[in-house]
């Protein structure tokens, strides 16, 4: 006697098995986003700030600069350089975001650990 256990599933088991999902998925983007990845924003090789990227915001650099915390990721949002080859880069969170013109780097906790780029 085999049974087939689809078929014995109710309304309610399916409703308690999303409901267990949905809950795992919002303890784990929880777990990572309170693992504190970080966004360090040095201006002319000095330290001008540090964000949590689990926290959506805009953040205006100076006259020049503009970067977006979105989602986990960081962006530089608008930038007066000529090419704006860094506004091209889009949406990051393990690659670094230079723009040269203006002296700004983004980085990320991971990379910020190893090793912090220097723009002379």
């Amino acid at each position: 006697m085999t049974t087939k256990p689809l078929k014995s599933l109710t309304i309610s088991d399916v409703i308690l098995i999303l409901a267990c999902l949905i809950v795992a998925g919002l303890l784990w983007r929880n777990h990572a986003a309170a693992k504190g990845e970080m966004l360090y924003i040095y201006k002319e090789d000095a330290l001008w700030g540090e964000y949590s990227l689990a926290e959506d915001l805009v953040i205006e650099i100076d006259e020049h600069n503009t970067v977006q915390i979105l989602d986990g990721k960081a962006r530089i949002l608008s930038s007066d350089c000529p090419d704006k080859r860094c506004v091209k880069q889009g949406f990051n969170k393990t690659m670094p975001i230079i723009c040269l013109p203006n002296r700004l780097v983004l980085e990320f906790e991971h990379r910020a650990k190893e090793r912090r780029l220097i723009l002379q």
